[in-house]
């Protein structure tokens, strides 16, 4: 990760759900910015993106993950170009499951 004033380094904390690997094309949207993305993982708490543009700690996006309506996730780290967001509601397991299922790159 790099590190600027507005990147404070990540503690590592035990994982709320696992992580998947996941290639698919996404749209996130900050206020009125609609932007095309790519999920690299995925879990029912949150997804990390490699974004078109470098995105803040703290800014709220709504992300369109394959199949479903917009949710809101919030950013919690940023890599340069790959941001991790954590989702203000968990997905269900079972949505997850169907979304890695059906893997739409």
């Amino acid at each position: 990760m790099i590190g600027s004033e507005d990147t404070p380094s990540r503690t590592l904390l035990p994982r709320r759900s696992t992580r998947h690997g996941i290639h698919a094309k996404v749209q996130y949207r900050r206020s009125t910015v609609r932007m095309a993305g790519v999920t690299l993982d995925l879990s029912c708490h949150g997804v990390r993106l490699a974004a078109m543009e470098r995105l803040r700690i703290g800014e709220a996006v709504w992300i369109t993950l394959p199949g479903l309506p917009p949710r809101r996730a919030t950013v919690k780290w940023v890599d340069r170009f790959d941001i991790g967001c954590e989702f203000d509601e968990a997905l269900h397991p079972a949505v997850l499951e169907r979304i890695l299922s059906r893997e739409v790159v």
